[in-house]
C-alpha cells in the first residue's frame, strides 16, 4: 500500500485566519460602500417585483387559453418584459457585488501588507493563530516580495481558488506565494488550532451550505408572493 499523500499541516489554522480577517474586512467593506450597494438592491427588489408581475400575467393567459406546458415556457422565454426584469436583477444585484468586492479587495490589501510588514509578520487573524508570512528560506519578507504576494494574491481568486488550493500539497504555498518566493509558517510553539478556531471552520462550513439554500428559498418565496 502506498503511503498517504502528505497535506498542508497548517490549512485549518490558515482557513480559520482568512475567516477572521474576513469577518472584520468584509464588515467594513459593507458599511464602506452601503450607500451604494442598497440603491443597488432596491432596483434588484423592484426587478423582482416586475418578474413576478410578467410571471403571473403569462399564467393566468396560459390558464385563460387553455395553453399547454410547452406553449406556456416558450412564451415565458419569449416575452420582452420578463428578459428585461430578469436583465435588471442581474444588473443591479451585480453592481452591488462589484461595489463589495472592490472596497474588499483595496481594504484587504492595505490589512495584509500592513500586518505582514508590521512585528506580526502577518495579518491580524493569522496573527491570532500563529502564523507569519516568511521568505521561502524563513526569514523576513521583503517590502517588494510582500507587495508582489498582495498583487499575486488576486490571481488566486480570479483561477477560482485553485492558486489557494496549491496550499494543499508540496511544498505548501499557495499560487500568489509561490510567485513572490513566500510562505506562511506557524510562529514556534503555535500548539494546536485552539477550539474557537475549530468552531470558526464548522460555522462558515455550515454557513457555505446553508446560505444559498435561504438565499434560494428567499427568492421562491419573493417569486410568488405578492
Amino acid at each position: 500500500m502506498s503511503p498517504p499523500r502528505p497535506r498542508n499541516p497548517h490549512w485549518q489554522r490558515r482557513c480559520a485566519a482568512f475567516l477572521i480577517d474576513f469577518g472584520i474586512l468584509a464588515t467594513a467593506a459593507l458599511a464602506l460602500t452601503a450607500s451604494w450597494w442598497r440603491v443597488d438592491l432596491r432596483e434588484a427588489d423592484a426587478a423582482i417585483d416586475s418578474l413576478r408581475s410578467t410571471m403571473d400575467a403569462t399564467m393566468a393567459h396560459a390558464l385563460d387559453t387553455n395553453a399547454d406546458s410547452a406553449s406556456f415556457y416558450a412564451s415565458l422565454l419569449s416575452d420582452p418584459s420578463l428578459r428585461g426584469a430578469v436583465a435588471a436583477f442581474a444588473h443591479h444585484a451585480t453592481g452591488a457585488i462589484v461595489a463589495v468586492a472592490f472596497a474588499y479587495a483595496l481594504l484587504s490589501a492595505a490589512w495584509n501588507l500592513g500586518g505582514e510588514l508590521s512585528s506580526w509578520q502577518g495579518s491580524p487573524g493569522k496573527h491570532l493563530l500563529g502564523l507569519r508570512v516568511v521568505d521561502v528560506s524563513g526569514k523576513r519578507a521583503t517590502f517588494a516580495q510582500l507587495f508582489v504576494r498582495q498583487l499575486a494574491a488576486g490571481l488566486s481568486w480570479f483561477t477560482l481558488n485553485i492558486g489557494h488550493l496549491l496550499a494543499w500539497w508540496p511544498p505548501f504555498r499557495s499560487l500568489h506565494d509561490r510567485i513572490a518566493d513566500t510562505d506562511v509558517v506557524a510562529t514556534p510553539g503555535a500548539g494546536p488550532l485552539p477550539a474557537w478556531g475549530r468552531a470558526t471552520l464548522s460555522i462558515a462550513l455550515l454557513a457555505a451550505v446553508l446560505l444559498p439554500v435561504l438565499f434560494a428559498t428567499w427568492l421562491a418565496m419573493r417569486l410568488t408572493t405578492p
